[in-house]
């Protein structure tokens, strides 16, 4: 799978042009990722609970999607298994053609540091690491010792870029304690997209931020989607966030409402 076109160059926030409301003309887009009657339970004891109780749904290719619904309705289940971070119970998950949620360990792993890139409600930044250094944490996992000392000037370069993109050019040698929340959550964006993802998925990205760093960080995602054909699979509990997105999937109780 070729990811070198996934992700364009970026255009800094301080250079973009946010005047007016105007929305891209979409045309039909082929389907990036599918579920097919998706099924979870947890445990407790003996006590069966079930969460996802038969997900079906497409996600289309260069599409922002939103997942809504009340705490406990299945959403972050629901990506964690788009993510290959969990396994069904019963069902399939098939991204580009080809089913994704049996495949083993090394193959999953392969998909979340080439093809997926995943931010979530609280940050996990490494807090003895700087900015830079954080976002340059999946080329040095994804790429080996060696490879990626042989080509770190350009990772390096790439994870400035991506920190002038998200407005924290001037942020590089801060660690995360130096941060505010909407910055870490900038930061986050930018670690993910370092490996140059075809899918970026959002777990509760806004959550934990005041009102206006939220908008600052939902604005980066809008514009990661709308500009650069990023696809974008996000869960929220706000339903006016939702109504920015281009499909929006209400959970209610483990189905799709």
């Amino acid at each position: 799978m070729n990811n070198s076109a996934s992700v364009k160059r970026l255009v800094p926030l301080s250079k973009r042009n946010t005047g007016g409301n105007k929305t891209p003309l979409r045309v039909a887009r082929p389907t990036l990722l599918e579920t097919r009657d998706l099924q979870k339970s947890y445990y407790k004891k003996k006590l069966e609970i079930p969460v996802l109780r038969g997900v079906s749904m497409e996600i289309p290719e260069n599409s922002f999607t939103a997942i809504v619904g009340k705490s406990g309705s299945g959403k972050s289940t629901l990506l964690h298994l788009l993510g290959t971070l969990d396994k069904p119970d019963q069902g399939e998950v098939w991204y580009q053609n080809q089913r994704i949620d049996n495949l083993p360990p090394s193959g999953r792993e392969a998909l979340r540091n080439n093809e997926f890139g995943l931010i979530f409600q609280f940050y996990h930044l490494l807090p003895e690491l700087t900015m830079l250094e954080n976002v340059l944490v999946p080329r040095m996992i994804g790429n080996g010792l060696i490879s990626y000392w042989r080509n770190k000037r350009k990772f390096v370069a790439k994870a400035k870029e991506l920190l002038e993109t998200v407005g924290l050019a001037h942020r590089l040698k801060h660690k995360p304690n130096q941060l505010s929340g909407g910055e870490m959550q900038r930061a986050a964006i930018a670690r993910a997209l370092i490996t140059e993802p075809k899918l970026l998925l959002a777990d509760e990205p806004t959550g934990n931020l005041d009102s206006e760093n939220g908008s600052d960080v939902l604005e980066t995602l809008l514009h990661l989607n709308r500009e650069h054909d990023l696809t974008i699979v996000m869960v929220t509990h706000d339903e006016n966030i939702a109504k920015k997105a281009d499909n929006v999937v209400k959970m209610v109780n483990g189905r799709i409402a």
